[in-house]
């Protein structure tokens, strides 16, 4: 059936309302002063009639604005009698607020008074439209997961939503315990129109609907850090500038590399390196911008000239020109954080690492001793316009086996939905906007998280990347690109096949 925009309908019963209003004006006495829709029985107050037969403003050549009829509110969604139930969601932490508060300073963590009686004024509401009760019930992260592969594979699911993460939510997925929201979504939804609500995720790794957020500013893309201090001494090109030009690519981002790998005091061993950081960022960063996958689908992708393309890649930093940090087994924060003690001039980059590192530059007397910036990951040869980062997050699921899932869906998204789709009240970019040096950075992070892709080779039982290519190419030496993958390919291939297995 095919879905009709809410504009449309808002537009033909504004046209109704005006056609009404201009018959109902032209049925009034000639004699009366009309004001919206109504005749003004007191229109000596308002301009004193002549003999003439002109008012006031007539003479003087003024003429008083009729006043329009208000823009009526169109409920898109349609009441409906739940007959007292009481919508629960499962979550592993306090959440505000929800049917079992009264007052917004029940939240220990009230930061913004005026958001907060909207939700909690949106609450009592909802009660009223649809006599039910929607509260959250923490079940903490390993309850969380027991309820779903307990109640849900039983058939009698202890919550109506679950909010997952993607190690425990996909697997949900895979085993038919999540309902397919294409299926169950009201034709109003704003799930599939505006997003402004409800964002899904991508459907393609998955073969439909299945997990949906709260829309809000793009957050969680992935990004490649820069210590712009180095770059400038070196008379490097601001990458910025070259991503505007289309010239951010993997040839670049290699030279870029070389030239930042440095012995600074002439010792014969080397102080800085042109790149470092985490491996998991590092790969989906570089496989996705080149439109490979690893685990996108049912299908292994490991072998695919996209990914290969980008292992060879890898091999290149760490192994040929050797302008990658080697990387360190034993600690993970050292990979992660040697940007910070300037140890590397690129890095894999995320906005909360970038702010914790300056924070405590600061708790400790002085700021980081250099400018950081931040681009996108660079485009592989067999990549497009677009920048893509990884899903990542919280996300939710209505569980087979609840009751009105329909119904439960329109509920929770006008829940969702207390600022009226005023994504300003909602999206409050202060903490985000704190963690970069430039505005110019925070729009690129911004643009770094508009389109996510669900690769699921980071959380896919029966598989470990670090064993099988990231050890025996970068940490080990001892295979080729061409021989960890051929190796790789039916161990990844076997991981897939158990995990889509209902």
């Amino acid at each position: 059936m095919k879905r009709i925009s809410r504009k449309i309908v808002a537009s033909l019963l504004v046209l109704t309302m005006i056609m009404a209003f201009s018959a109902c004006s032209n049925d009034q006495s000639q004699d009366a002063t009309t004001v919206g829709d109504k005749p003004d029985t007191a229109a000596a107050d308002k301009g004193t009639v002549k003999e003439t037969g002109k008012s006031d403003s007539e003479e003087t050549g003024k003429t008083e604005q009729e006043e329009t009829p208000a823009e009526v509110e169109i409920d898109p969604y349609p009441a409906f009698d739940l007959g007292g139930r009481t919508i629960k969601v499962g979550i592993w932490w306090d959440y505000y607020y929800t049917s079992e508060h009264n007052d917004i300073k029940d939240d220990p963590g009230l930061s913004n008074a005026v958001t907060a009686q909207m939700k909690l004024d949106n609450v009592r509401r909802i009660e009223d439209k649809y006599k039910c009760k929607i509260v959250y019930v923490n079940l903490g992260w390993d309850g969380v997961i027991e309820s779903i592969n307990r109640s849900v594979a039983a058939g009698t699911p202890e919550c109506d939503i679950y909010l997952t993460d993607l190690q425990f939510g996909i697997p949900a997925v895979a085993n038919g315990l999540a309902q397919n929201l294409e299926e169950i979504a009201p034709e109003f939804t704003d799930l599939f129109g505006e997003q402004k609500v409800l964002k899904p995720m991508d459907n393609k790794a998955l073969g439909g609907t299945y997990l949906f957020a709260e829309q809000g500013l793009p957050m969680s893309g992935i990004y490649i850090g820069y210590n712009w201090t180095m770059m400038e001494e070196l008379g490097l090109e601001d990458p910025q500038e070259l991503f505007k030009k289309g010239q951010w690519t993997w040839e670049k981002f290699r030279e870029y590399a070389a030239a930042g790998t440095r012995d600074t005091n002439n010792d014969g061993t080397v102080d800085i390196y042109g790149f470092g950081g985490v491996f998991t960022d590092f790969v989906n960063g570089l496989v996705m911008n080149n439109n490979g996958a690893i685990a996108a689908g049912k299908t292994e992708g490991i072998s695919s000239k996209a990914t290969v393309e980008a292992l060879d890649l890898i091999n290149q930093l760490y192994n040929v020109d050797l302008s990658a940090r080697p990387w360190n087994p034993d600690d993970w924060n050292d990979n992660l954080l040697a940007w910070s003690d300037g140890k590397v001039m690129m890095w894999t980059a995320q906005a909360w690492a970038l702010k914790q590192e300056a924070d405590a530059a600061i708790s400790e007397g002085s700021e980081l001793p250099f400018e950081y910036r931040v681009v996108s990951y660079p485009v592989g040869p067999s990549g497009d316009k677009n920048i893509y980062s990884p899903v990542s997050g919280n996300w939710y699921m209505i569980p087979v086996g609840v009751k009105e899932p329909t119904k439960v869906l329109q509920v929770f998204e006008e829940f969702m939905n207390w600022h009226k789709k005023d994504t300003s009240l909602r999206d409050d970019p202060v903490w985000f906007e704190s963690c970069f040096q430039r505005i110019e950075d925070v729009e690129m992070a911004y643009e770094c998280g508009k389109n996510l892709k669900l690769d699921l080779w980071t959380s896919l039982p029966g598989f470990d990347f670090g064993e099988n290519i990231w050890w025996p190419i970068v940490v080990e030496k001892t295979s080729t690109v061409s021989q960890a993958v051929e190796a790789t390919k039916p161990v990844l291939q076997d991981a897939l096949n158990a995990f889509w297995e209902k």
